[in-house]
């Protein structure tokens, strides 16, 4: 838990103390009052819905030893015991105290960004890592500036490594992220179409992505997916070490002997000068790049291969991530996190693994596609009819598209629906015992209510 004086306080974030309390210092720091412990630092963010200046009273009520503020008017409504900084932005303030703070651990900081398999691959790594070290990571997949501000300010005087995973939303974002987090190791999965409808093409998302590379110290260590030809580019300027990893070339880690189970996937990993079988529980190809990923940061941080097989044998992916439950005798898959094109595709072949009668498909809509939206589901959709399914629901307006692109690639039996609740109807009707069915759709879209929703309705209407 972080402890800083007030001093130190108004040094890093170049704040100025409005009013001294009773203590110079404060250990921990929250920016919600639900999390408040006393003697601690409280950070009135600001934002278009909510600000934290309106909880200030109820901050020192909780045992806010220090309130920092980017509002000067506010030290009439704050008792006499509590010291007070004001900085022009407090979002900006928590930033630097958190690089204030990193830059107190001489460890190593690994960094992990990508279109898809950024948390996965995070997870991946740091159970890893736990096999050896003490170590921090990013909680769950939060990535922005005040998530990551958060993880390294979560950070402990044992800790020994620090993990973290950098969402991006448009260029400049994961520069901002490195500036804070100053990373000496930093991972990139994959560039894809998320977001492309912020930033209007895939070099752009790999212009963004590669921050973080170019961010990395001259002794840093880059790990790169050296299947993704945008993302093996980014090396061609670094200046430390690169690592590059893969199914489809012998390089420094890679995969071969791959086999595809309905429990889950084995390999061949053969890592620097060493080949070891890995056994994963996790199901699709994407699961071993972001576990060759994984096991190139362990063993550039020292853990030994041993420790690795053990700990991938037992990983087990987080909520909503291809996780596996039955309702009726039929397997659900459920993927229903988030998506993209990528990610699509990535889960079709995974719900392939499993052994069933039939195989169904139950998308909904992906975000963030902008005006390539139409033209990317209509393709995700034929992508599905490729590849062969028994046949496909969709839900929202945009999988209107997907659904034509999997009826032109000859898919036979194909719903379209506008909320989840009209599903369960058609789903009834069209699986049965021994069938599978894939749940995937970005976050908005809440396609993990299906399967409550499924039961409630076998529980009034019957089998």
């Amino acid at each position: 838990m972080a402890s800083f004086t007030v001093e130190e306080i108004k040094k890093a974030t170049a704040g100025n103390i409005l009013q001294t309390g009773s203590m110079d210092y404060c250990t921990g720091v929250s920016t919600d009052t639900r999390t408040i412990e006393p003697g601690s630092l409280f950070i009135a963010l600001k934002g278009e819905r909510f600000d934290g200046h309106k909880f200030l009273t109820e901050a020192c009520d909780k045992g806010a030893a220090v309130l920092l503020v980017s509002q000067k008017d506010v030290s009439d409504q704050i008792p006499a015991d509590v010291s007070v900084i004001w900085v022009k932005d407090t979002k900006q303030g928590l930033e630097d105290l958190a690089h204030f703070y990193r830059m107190k651990f001489s460890i190593p900081v690994i960094a992990v960004t990508g279109s898809n398999g950024k948390t996965t691959t995070k997870d991946m790594i740091t159970l890893l890592l736990e096999t050896k070290y003490h170590v921090c990571a990013t909680k769950k997949n939060f990535n922005n500036e005040i998530g990551l501000s958060m993880t390294l300010l979560s950070m402990t005087p044992d800790t020994e490594v620090c993990v973290v995973e950098m969402g991006m939303r448009g260029l400049g974002q994961i520069a901002e992220l490195c500036r804070i987090a100053s990373p000496t190791i930093g991972v990139v999965t994959n560039v894809g179409t998320s977001h492309i409808g912020i930033l209007g093409s895939k070099e752009n998302i790999a212009k963004a992505k590669a921050e973080l590379i170019e961010s990395l110290p001259d002794d840093g260590v880059a790990i790169l997916n050296e299947d993704d030809p945008y993302v093996i580019a980014m090396g061609n300027k670094f200046k430390g070490n690169i690592i590059g990893y893969g199914v489809h070339g012998k390089y420094v880690v890679s995969a071969c002997d791959i086999q595809y189970q309905s429990t889950g996937t084995k390999y061949m990993c053969t890592c620097f000068d060493e080949a070891f079988r890995v056994k994963l529980s996790a199901l699709g190809i994407h699961h071993i790049y972001d576990a060759l990923a994984a096991t190139a940061a362990a063993r550039v941080i020292g853990v030994d291969v041993k420790k690795i097989q053990k700990a991938l044998a037992e990983f087990s992916p987080g909520a909503q991530r291809q996780g596996v439950t039955q309702v009726q005798d039929v397997l659900i898959m459920d993927d229903s996190y988030n998506a993209n094109p990528l990610s699509m595709e990535m889960a079709f072949h995974s719900l392939k693994q499993l052994n069933a009668s039939h195989y169904f498909l139950l998308l909904g809509d992906m975000g963030e596609l902008g005006k390539f939206s139409e033209k990317l589901h209509f393709e995700t959709g034929k992508k599905a009819a490729e590849i062969g399914f028994d046949g496909l629901i969709t839900v929202g307006p945009l999988s209107v598209h997907l659904a034509e692109g999997a009826k032109v690639g000859g898919m036979k039996q194909v719903y379209t629906v506008s909320s989840c609740d009209e599903v369960i109807p058609i789903l009834t009707k069209l699986v049965h015992a021994g069938d599978a069915v894939l749940l995937k759709g970005s976050h908005a879209m809440h396609m993990e209510k299906i399967p409550e929703l499924w039961k409630e309705y076998i529980a009034h209407h019957g089998d």
